[in-house]
């Protein structure tokens, strides 16, 4: 006969009977934990004291090398006895040298500025002109041989200008007393009035006529006179054809 079913019309399920209880379960023994590795050091100490272990090792083979010697460190068969080596001290020596400013010339001021040199005494006696140096006019003549009433003359002052009263100029310093000189137009030039006037320190001394086939030979006082001038004037038509010359001038002292 069927088993009636319970209002909600599912059949209950079967259960188990609990087992019987023999008392609590054996517990299993724990084993003990495992020591922790130690924690490994930072990389960069790590690395830091590597560097210092090579460079200490270094120093001290550079130490051993450098006293000793090579082969005494090296343990070979073929090592020979460490000699010291010897070291040399090289001294250097610089020297200064000073040179101390020269002295002044002599004729130079005391800021160095070098002075011109003094010019050479004036000779004494019967000194050609010629021989002097003019100060002024040196371009208003020229030195040529001339005729003058027939006669030669070498080395006669020739003006290069005779009618425009270009001045020659000399310091003759008071050291002469008269000046000679023969004046006149080379007879082969043209025939012109003209004037030679022979100046001493701005006053006239003397003016003489120069002619041609007449020469005239003149002195001239020039005592005290410190700047001797000679100048000339005249009408002149051909002027490129005339000349004017004085001859054989000469002071005398």
């Amino acid at each position: 006969m069927s088993e009636a079913l319970p209002p909600s019309g599912i059949p209950p399920v079967p259960v188990d009977p609990p087992a019987p209880s023999t008392g609590p379960a054996p517990v299993p023994p724990v084993p003990p934990a495992p020591m922790p590795d130690p924690a490994p050091p930072p990389p960069g100490r790590k690395l830091g004291d590597v560097a210092a272990l090579i460079s200490s090792l270094a120093a001290v083979a550079g130490v051993l090398l450098g006293f000793f010697g090579l082969p005494a460190v090296v343990d070979s068969p073929t090592a020979q006895t460490a000699t010291p080596a010897t070291t040399a001290t090289a001294t250097a020596t610089a020297t200064v040298t000073v040179t101390a400013p020269a002295p002044p010339a002599s004729g130079s001021d005391n800021d160095g500025t070098a002075k011109p040199p003094a010019p050479a005494p004036l000779p004494s006696g019967s000194v050609p002109l010629t021989d002097l140096s003019p100060v002024r006019g040196a371009d208003s003549f020229t030195l040529r041989s001339v005729t003058m009433g027939s006669k030669s003359y070498e080395s006669a002052m020739v003006l290069a200008l005779p009618c425009s009263g270009a001045p020659i100029d000399y310091s003759v310093n008071e050291r002469y007393t008269s000046l000679t000189f023969t004046v006149g137009l080379d007879d082969n030039g043209v025939a012109e009035l003209i004037k030679v006037t022979i100046q001493g320190d701005g006053m006239d001394r003397k003016t003489v006529g120069a002619e041609i086939n007449r020469p005239h030979a003149v002195t001239v006082d020039v005592t005290g006179v410190v700047r001797l001038r000679i100048t000339s004037t005249g009408e002149c038509g051909e002027s490129d054809r005339l000349v004017v010359a004085l001859a054989d001038a000469t002071l005398h002292s």
